[in-house]
């Protein structure tokens, strides 16, 4: 019904038909046409055309006070698009582990803030499996994390990549007989782990050692395991905590060894008396990935949070 107000808007501000026409660039006649089909299913006139110049009917002008209040919707909803597409409004919630938190997502969230101050931006910290629950319920956007993806349910980035390194209190005597594999916190910084050259410890050398694991739920405990588990042996847990930061600090105490991610060793505790050691197998390796509910809409802030993160990782390859 409102289609056409553009057409009543002309007529009543020239008065004529004809001048209205020749603004809207049509022919008098289809616009005559138009409004007339208009009045039809109305079912009142909109103009008294005995008059000169032609004036609204009652009913005319109550259609251009509706009319003038849905333009102005129009125009408040074209610059709230605008925004929106611009991200100059919206929000964006990103759930993460505490690991992801403090060493993936802080550069990353100072880039997307400096670019886009005016979004609302939120992290919910959280283990795995509550974080993948409100990725469903869709109280999240993203999801940063470096479990197994599920594909089925879930569309992800990739971003970069992290290895598990077995850190060995240096206090402990094992170290003694595992010189010729040992690392030191430079050589992890340079990823001298991550290079042939650097001979892979083999796991059942240190088999009776004690261990500081992460808890049952993780993904570094599933790899730690099965690391153990296919160099023949269970390890020897003395203690568990979910955060592998706590894990690495308990280690570092001298309680025992501990599957630690490269990552966290590169970042924090340039101080810790440890030895580190290259793993073998596909098993320490793992991926960072950003992953989203399966089949959900990319909201322009998702999108340009995949983008300054992918312009990133560019940045560090």
């Amino acid at each position: 019904m409102f289609t056409l107000k553009d057409y009543v808007f002309e007529i009543h501000k020239t008065g004529n038909f004809s001048k209205a026409a020749a603004n809207l660039y049509i022919s008098q006649p289809s616009l005559s046409a138009s409004i007339r089909r208009l009045e039809e299913r109305i079912g009142e006139p909109l103009f008294d055309r005995s008059t000169h110049p032609i004036r609204l009917t009652s009913c005319g002008e109550a259609y251009l006070r509706a009319a003038q209040t849905i333009a102005a919707a129009e125009k408040e909803f074209a610059a709230f698009v605008d925004s929106y597409n611009s991200c100059q409004t919206g929000s964006l919630v990103i759930g993460a582990s505490n690991m992801n938190i403090s060493f993936t997502l802080p550069r990353l969230l100072k880039l997307f803030r400096s670019a886009y101050p005016k979004m609302q931006l939120r992290v919910e910290e959280g283990n795995i499996d509550a974080l993948q629950r409100m990725l469903l319920e869709g109280s999240l956007d993203f999801v940063a994390d470096s479990c197994e993806v599920d594909a089925e349910r879930f569309s992800s980035y990739l971003y970069a990549s992290e290895c598990l390194v077995l850190a060995i209190p240096a206090e402990f005597s094992c170290n003694r007989e595992l010189i010729d594999y040992a690392m030191s916190r430079e050589d992890i910084l340079h990823n001298r782990h991550l290079s042939s050259y650097q001979p892979t410890l083999p796991l059942e050398k240190i088999k009776d050692v004690p261990f500081v694991f992460p808890t049952p739920e993780t993904d570094t405990y599933k790899r730690s395991t099965l690391l153990c588990q296919k160099a023949g042996f269970t390890p020897n847990v003395v203690l568990s905590f979910h955060q592998q930061a706590t894990v690495f600090h308990t280690s570092n105490a001298g309680m025992g060894a501990a599957f630690i991610s490269d990552m966290l060793i590169k970042n924090t505790y340039p101080g810790a008396n440890m030895c580190y050691y290259k793993v073998g197998g596909v098993d320490n390796f793992r991926h960072v990935t950003f992953f989203w509910k399966k089949g959900k809409y990319l909201t322009p802030a998702m999108k340009a949070f995949l983008f300054i993160a992918q312009q990133e990782k560019d940045e560090l390859v």
